[in-house]
């Protein structure tokens, strides 16, 4: 019997430290506090949804409804506190006739959610410390992100020297400068070559994104297209004028040929006409005649041969405009390439200095790690709902609360790292 009494006893005691294991994972529920927003609706009253900001004293103001204590509440204890209060009202509504209505709420219509958190705050070694929107289940990591992410540069405020974040941030710019120039060289090299392409892959070594390299590379390659594509247009226009010109000038050809043809015939006439009219045969009108239409033939000719030379200048124009607009366009890219190879070499110096500058004595060709890339930051949360888990160090998954302030700073020993 004793021995069947110490089995039920260790099972209990099983139990209730497995009840006791299970409650203590639970998460604890959130309670509003003070700077909390929360929103009130009413189903049957869509256009009276509202929010409003819980008080210092823990209440919040609704129209029609007076000071509704809420502070400390969680949110099922929220929404249990409106179905019991704001069915004990009468609610008027003007209907569109002008016509009022009293509306009786029952406490099924009515919905009470947080609408917005405290805010956060983080602080001290961050690019960009101040205020954050919380969202639930925030962590540390995802707050430091907003923040810009950890920074240096107010630990290293004190230090001595360039600083490595610094120095790295001009070695970064300046590879910007170099893989702009080196795919606009590239680019103008493939347009004097009337190329509609060019080998986009970036030079080795570059500590850029490839994101950030693709987009340099298809921005040079869509003004390429674009380029040789306004210039073939230009082109094609000047040449459908030079044969244009061509066309017309075998036209005036065969014109002047016929019109030379009229003019021969016409002084023929004239030759037999003054012939007979010197013998007496024909009157002074008739000779007249002949010769007015000597007259206009020659002018005719005259008009087509002048008509011709201005053809045939227009032609010559068009072929020496698409020579020169040719030659104009590849002295520019030649000018723009011996400017942009100019600044490659300036800029392959300026990446050899700050690559030395990177290095400590005696080092290899790489540059040093980025200063704070892999090392860990003392990381501390305070403020928060107040319970025992605050004010104590945390790492970047630890999960924050509304109104927390995240502290991050650097230890000692990674600012002596840093210092290498």
């Amino acid at each position: 019997m004793a021995f069947v009494s110490r089995i039920l006893f260790a099972a209990l005691a099983g139990c209730l430290a497995l009840d006791i294991a299970a409650a203590a994972e639970a998460p604890v529920a959130y309670k509003l506090s003070p700077g909390d927003t929360v929103e009130i609706g009413i189903a049957s009253i869509a256009e009276r949804t509202q929010r409003a900001i819980v008080q210092m004293d823990g209440s919040i103001a609704l129209p029609e409804f007076g000071m509704i204590p809420v502070g400390g509440l969680t949110p099922a204890e929220l929404q249990t506190r409106m179905e019991a209060v704001l069915p004990t009202k009468i609610v008027h509504q003007r209907l569109p006739d002008g016509r009022e209505q009293m509306i009786v709420i029952k406490p099924s219509d009515v919905t009470a959610v947080i609408a917005e958190y405290r805010p956060i705050y983080v602080t001290g070694d961050v690019l960009t410390p101040g205020q954050q929107t919380y969202r639930p289940l925030m962590t540390v990591r995802q707050a430091i992100a907003v923040a810009g992410g950890f920074s240096l540069l107010r630990s290293r405020a004190s230090q001595s020297g360039p600083d490595p974040v610094d120095l790295r941030r001009d070695y970064e710019s300046i590879w910007g400068d170099y893989i702009r120039d080196y795919f606009h060289g590239a680019r103008i090299r493939a347009e004097l070559q009337n190329q509609a392409e060019f080998d986009m892959q970036p030079p080795q070594g570059s500590p850029l994104s490839n994101a950030l390299i693709s987009a340099v590379a298809q921005a040079e390659a869509e003004g390429l297209k674009i380029s040789l594509n306004n210039f073939q247009q230009e082109q094609s226009y000047l040449d459908k004028t030079a044969k244009d010109a061509e066309a017309q000038v075998e036209v005036l050809l065969k014109r002047e040929q016929t019109e030379a043809a009229a003019v021969k015939q016409d002084e023929d006439d004239l030759a037999r006409v003054t012939k007979s009219f010197e013998s007496g045969n024909l009157t002074n009108s008739r000779l007249a005649d002949v010769r007015r239409a000597v007259l206009m033939s020659s002018s005719r000719a005259l008009e087509t041969s002048v008509e011709l030379m201005r053809t045939r200048r227009q032609q010559e124009d068009s072929v020496r405009q698409q020579e020169r607009n040719e030659n104009q366009r590849r002295i520019g890219l030649l000018n723009e390439l011996r400017d942009t190879d100019l600044r490659l070499a300036e800029t392959t110096a300026r990446l050899h200095a700050a690559s030395q500058k990177l290095q400590p004595s005696g080092a290899s060709a790489l540059p040093l790690p980025i200063a704070g890339e892999t090392f860990q930051a003392r990381i501390t949360i305070t403020g928060g709902a107040g319970d025992a888990s605050r004010g104590r160090p945390a790492d970047q998954d630890t999960e924050v609360a509304p109104g927390d302030t995240i502290e991050v700073r650097f230890s000692s020993e990674l600012q002596s790292a840093a210092i290498q």
